[in-house]
């Protein structure tokens, strides 16, 4: 007996879907065992910080008091130390010098400054300002009206009279 072409389907299919359930499962099963081993790792590491933390902070006490001891019999050590002392007073007197160096300019500037605006009265000028301001603005009227309004005519005169009598005669 030879199966028909859809019970091959089915079967296929349902082998498909078991090798992919068996694989998530594989995947969900490797989650689970990284996930406990983990958290054993874990708890291991924070029962035991603290005990490593007071290890490491003996042996770096131990450390630093073996590099001042050795240090304290170094001859060289006085020789930088003093070294290191100039270096910084040479640096302190030179900020001091160019801190007093920029003040005296900077003093300089304001006196030119003040020196500069002091003869001159700046209300006085601002309200001088405004009253020019306000002059020409209305000298900019008066021109604008005289421009809008229309020529007079001419007027006649005595001899413009006479000419035109003579023509109407």
């Amino acid at each position: 007996m030879t199966e028909s072409p859809a019970n091959e389907a089915n079967a296929k299919s349902a082998a498909d879907i078991d090798i992919a359930r068996k694989i998530w499962l594989a995947g969900v099963g490797a989650y689970d065992r990284i996930f406990a081993e983990t958290q054993g790792a874990v708890e291991k590491l924070a029962s035991s910080a603290s005990e490593t933390f007071d290890e490491l902070v003996a042996k770096g006490e131990e450390v630093e008091d073996k590099v001042r001891k050795s240090l304290a019999k170094s001859p060289q050590v006085e020789k930088v130390t003093h070294a290191v002392e100039a270096a910084t007073s040479k640096v302190t007197h030179f900020t001091d010098e160019q801190r007093a160096a920029l003040e005296a300019r900077l003093e300089k500037v304001r006196e030119t400054v003040s020196g500069a605006i002091a003869p001159w009265n700046l209300p006085a000028i601002g309200h001088a300002l405004e009253k020019l301001t306000a002059q020409v603005e209305a000298l900019t009227q008066e021109v604008a009206a005289l421009k809008a309004a229309p020529a007079p005519a001419p007027a006649k005169t005595a001899t413009t009279k006479a000419a035109t009598a003579d023509v109407d005669a």
